[in-house]
């Protein structure tokens, strides 16, 4: 490619991410605010998602992570 070609090449670059800069703020922007409620949420349920279940007999640290590597070694639902 010439001198020419590129230095117009380079410019309409320029040009398409000065233009793009402000949609792709808007854009990270609002996954940064979606992570950080998404991670707000997990922690405000945290004991729901991890602490022990009562419904479950036995149902202890121990135990949990025992039941949780069968299922994964041997694929049980």
């Amino acid at each position: 490619m010439n001198i020419l070609g590129t230095h117009q090449v380079m410019a309409f670059l320029a040009v398409i991410e000065q233009a793009g800069i402000p949609a792709l703020r808007v854009a990270f922007t609002i996954a940064v605010i979606v992570f950080l409620f998404g991670g707000y949420v997990i922690f405000r349920r945290r004991h729901q998602f991890f602490d022990r279940d009562p419904n479950v007999a036995n149902d202890f640290a121990v135990t949990r992570h025992n039941r949780l590597r069968e299922s994964y070694l041997f694929g049980a639902d």
